[in-house]
């Protein structure tokens, strides 16, 4: 049985406003780039949440895309923004799907949420056709750590960069899962966000992130905002995105 943190249900609702931000279309449109896929392929997308990604990708690429997550929460928003998009419960160690099947599975902010990170990179390459490959969206050291957010929220870079894998250890379970290439690709894009927007993201813990600070910390991170927004009237902060793409090859012939 797939197994889920509750935090996932309880904010499931309010997910999508914590992510109005993030230039979806953009990232589909480097998943095509980068993997190749077209209208004939058949996409997965691995902790879909509320379909976010997966729509995005189906959007862009015209593909058939199903999603999974263990969060019963997430997949009922996803099926009331669009029924037309198959999602079914399921964990990243078990995943309920046929061997070699993808051309493309796509993991959008989800490997700092995996336990068993390698029997997860042994069922993403055993789902994989020969020549399909993985994308794992996720945040890189280096740029957990120069992230404005933790200019307010200090208390919690520590258990970010814990949470997120490191280039290596994406590198060893990939390679340990007997995918045959593994790139990285790091991105950087200028965006802004308004006060009220983080400490909206902040209280209700929006963003995983939040959800281990103590609430002294929460409140002095909010007064911090607070502060900044009265000496910076109509101003908004500049948050830039900094997104890693690691993207593992299965080989095209597998014996």
């Amino acid at each position: 049985m797939a197994t889920s943190n509750p935090h996932f249900d309880a904010v499931s609702r309010d997910y999508d406003r914590g992510r109005v931000s993030e230039d979806i279309l953009f990232w589909a449109r480097e998943a095509e780039r980068l993997s190749g896929v077209d209208a004939g392929s058949l996409i997965v997308d691995m902790g879909c949440g509320t379909g976010n990604y997966g729509l995005g990708i189906r959007a862009q690429t015209g593909a058939a895309v199903v999603g999974f997550d263990p969060s019963e929460g997430m997949l009922r928003q996803a099926h009331e923004k669009t029924p037309d998009l198959p999602v079914i419960r399921g964990a990243a160690e078990n995943i309920p799907l046929r061997d070699r099947l993808f051309d493309l599975s796509y993991a959008a902010q989800v490997w700092h949420h995996v336990r068993g990170r390698g029997e997860a990179a042994n069922e993403l390459y055993r789902v994989a056709r020969a020549g399909g490959c993985h994308i794992a969206h996720t945040i890189g050291h280096d740029q957990i750590r120069d992230k404005v957010v933790f200019t307010f929220f200090p208390e919690i870079m520590a258990g970010q960069l814990a949470a997120y894998p490191s280039d290596g250890e994406f590198e060893r379970i990939f390679g340990d899962a007997g995918f045959a290439v593994v790139e990285k690709h790091p991105y950087t894009m200028e965006r802004y966000q308004t006060p009220d927007e983080f400490i909206e993201i902040a209280e209700k813990r929006l963003w995983s992130m939040f959800r281990p600070i103590s609430e002294e910390g929460l409140t002095r991170g909010v007064t911090m905002l607070e502060e900044w927004k009265q000496a910076h009237a109509g101003e908004t902060i500049r948050n830039d995105e900094m997104i890693t793409l690691f993207v593992a090859r299965k080989a095209a012939m597998v014996h």
